[in-house]
């Protein structure tokens, strides 16, 4: 799809790009071919934000039925007449407070996306929601600094709470890299397309599950300080350094040095 073509759709609908909504729409057609390859099932899909349908057309090529939540009501209509006597639904909602459980075709193995970068995170993080429990895998756009950090564990600025509380539930690969020249209009930012994959068991025993989380959340709670200052913050200083010096953690550490396998072995020692 061109832009002038895009540029033309938009004015036939009404429509005019909305930055605060993230609405950057994708023109580069083998970005989207390869996004459908890897997520080709027989079963439903659930396709987040598919504006004016550059990728919904192709995972109806590749899928069983296809379900996709549309923020705005003039592209949800535009997309229910376009594809009208198809396998497509579309709701006309905010992904980010539907009832997946109340979605037609739920419940869903797969979803793909172009994400709207402001909410990109806060999308991941509903994938450890009960709702999603049947999602086997995502193939989402991100803006890539968000996807370096859902790919990074350990080691750096990069690491933060998004990829460890992840960890648990997927195994995260990088796919495909978008420029801006991609989309229509185009965004300051960059775009990398990552797949997450559900793991067949998962890393964190339930037991362990709620502190582990809280570990995670108060390790980061100020990234410049080291393990011990932020986990005193809960614990207090000397229960705290006492639960480091069991797992074996050294105390001067900043969280972004520990990787999950280090806030998993704490989580068992306070427990």
């Amino acid at each position: 799809m061109r832009s002038s073509e895009v540029s033309r759709i938009l004015a036939e609908t009404g429509v005019r790009p909305d930055r605060k909504l993230g609405q950057n729409f994708l023109l580069n057609d083998s970005i989207a071919t390869r996004i459908a390859a890897e997520v080709a099932t027989e079963g439903n899909l659930l396709e987040i934000g598919p504006g004016l349908g550059a990728l919904t057309g192709r995972l109806l090529a590749s899928c069983g039925s296809v379900t996709a939540v549309e923020i705005s009501l003039r592209m949800t209509e535009r997309l229910r007449k376009v594809y009208s006597g198809t396998r497509l639904e579309v709701v006309c909602g905010d992904a980010l407070r539907v009832n997946l459980e109340e979605l037609p075709g739920y419940p869903f193995g797969v979803i793909a996306g172009n994400l709207p970068y402001s909410i990109s995170s806060p999308v991941l993080f509903r994938l450890l929601e009960e709702g999603f429990r049947h999602v086997s895998k995502a193939v989402l756009m991100l803006q890539r600094e968000v996807a370096v950090r859902l790919c990074t564990l350990q080691g750096g600025r990069d690491v933060g709470k998004l990829s460890l509380l992840m960890w648990p539930y997927f195994s995260v690969r990088e796919l495909l890299d978008a420029e801006p020249e991609d989309f229509f209009p185009e965004p300051a930012v960059r775009s990398r397309v990552v797949v997450m994959e559900r793991r067949e068991k998962v890393l964190v025993p339930d037991e362990l599950t709620e502190i582990y989380c809280r570990l995670v959340r108060t390790g980061f709670s100020s990234r410049r300080k080291t393990i011990l200052n932020n986990l005193a913050s809960v614990f207090g200083r000397h229960r705290a350094g006492e639960l480091l010096a069991s797992a074996g953690i050294d105390p001067g550490l900043r969280a972004e040095a520990l990787g999950p396998e280090n806030f998993l072995r704490l989580a068992g020692v306070c427990q």
